[in-house]
């Protein structure tokens, strides 16, 4: 009896590698991506004031006032106070060492203090064709640097699920056609993964110190190309379907 026990236990031991090397299912993986394009429904623009001065109090008044007719005017363009966003009055004393070479041959070495105030606002357009008008004027108003031009979409996530769908069409489409011409049967999907698409630097343009890029809020995973003025925003997602094989 306990001869046949100990046969019967060497004969599962043979048996048993048999068991855990057991085939890993074929697996099929299938990538595509898509891209919705759509016009935007915000301008956004990133301006500043900027004044250098010796007279501290007066250089502070004197961009006070121009910020206020700024704000006035854009009032009259239908920008409501919300969209209209200044930041604090930033103040920077610069000291500088002047030398004064008399004829005798003495130096002299005075210090010398002037102040840098800069202002900056951002102005939110709710009608985007409207921006280079109101650029224009600002310029024409006194402003003197112009940070930013943006456009984007407030409906962004609406697209975005677009694309998403539209690139999981496209992988499924992809896989079929594979398979028929790989003649595979194609089993079902097992997982699904969103790919990062590669950060994109937005194309910039300068006419003086004016510069405009396309940016788009809440949209790291987005590629952006682009778009002259208010033309069209690119928003793009990527999939990979991993699909079992029969």
């Amino acid at each position: 009896m306990k001869k046949f026990y100990l046969a019967g236990l060497a004969v599962s031991l043979l048996l048993l590698p048999a068991f855990s090397q057991a085939a890993e299912p074929q697996l099929m993986r299938v990538s595509a991506d898509a891209e919705v394009r759509i016009k935007p429904d915000r301008a956004s623009i990133t301006f500043g004031l900027f004044e250098k001065t010796e007279n501290l109090r007066q250089g502070a008044e004197e961009l006070n006032a121009m910020a206020r007719r700024v704000t006035q005017y854009l009032r009259t363009r239908g920008i409501e106070d919300e969209f209209i966003q200044a930041d604090n009055l930033h103040i920077i004393p610069v000291y500088s060492r002047q030398t004064v070479l008399a004829k005798n041959g003495t130096r002299t070495e005075t210090e010398k203090l002037h102040y840098e105030l800069t202002q900056t606002f951002t102005a939110t357009l709710t009608d985007p064709s409207q921006y280079e008008d109101v650029l224009y004027a600002l310029l024409d108003m006194g402003i003197n640097r112009i940070e930013n031009v943006s456009f984007y979409s407030t409906q962004i996530r609406q697209y975005r699920d677009q694309a998403r769908r539209l690139a999981v069409k496209y992988a499924r489409e992809k896989a079929a056609l594979l398979a028929e011409a790989a003649d595979i049967r194609l089993g079902k999907i097992v997982n699904v993964t969103e790919d990062p698409i590669p950060s994109w630097h937005p194309a910039r343009f300068t006419l003086s110190n004016v510069s405009q890029n396309v940016l788009l809020a809440d949209s790291a995973a987005d590629n952006l190309l682009p778009a002259p003025a208010t033309g069209m925003i690119s928003v793009k997602s990527a999939v990979t379907l991993t699909y079992k094989i029969k």
